[in-house]
């Protein structure tokens, strides 16, 4: 899927880059969140000591900071996603989550906008269409 980025959402791009030295390769945001996709392997350098570069970058966006690192390896990247996961099990072009009842709401989030984030990465950076949680 071809990634389309506004003005806003390339300058919070530019801004997280800047801040943690880490190549961005999806991002996607609302209201009150911003979620981005940072290359294999770089995802506590781009969180930082202590959470210190996602605290400074939530503060200048005005916005909850969200990062998960890439996985070539849909399995992986999906619970690089999803952490409360206990198990991921792909079946064609959808992954099935099991998460513990009381992870669900974090999981899923108000209004299923965590989920439904989560599902448009994936959809873009995978070959997974859809996630489904068991």
């Amino acid at each position: 899927m071809k990634k389309k980025f506004d003005k806003e959402a390339i300058q919070a791009i530019n801004l997280f880059e800047e801040e943690t030295n880490v190549e961005v390769r999806d991002f996607i945001d609302d209201d009150e969140s911003a979620y981005f996709l940072v290359e294999e392997g770089k995802a506590g350098l781009a969180i930082g000591k202590n959470g210190k570069n996602i605290k400074n970058i939530g503060e200048m966006l005005g916005k909850r900071i969200k990062v998960f690192e890439n996985e070539e390896n849909d399995k992986k990247l999906v619970k690089n996603m999803v952490m409360e996961s206990n198990s991921v099990e792909i079946k064609g072009d959808t992954a099935f989550v099991e998460v513990d009842e009381e992870d669900r709401g974090r999981v899923i989030g108000a209004n299923g906008s965590n989920i439904e984030k989560v599902r448009t990465l994936l959809r873009r950076n995978s070959d997974l269409e859809d996630l489904k949680l068991k």
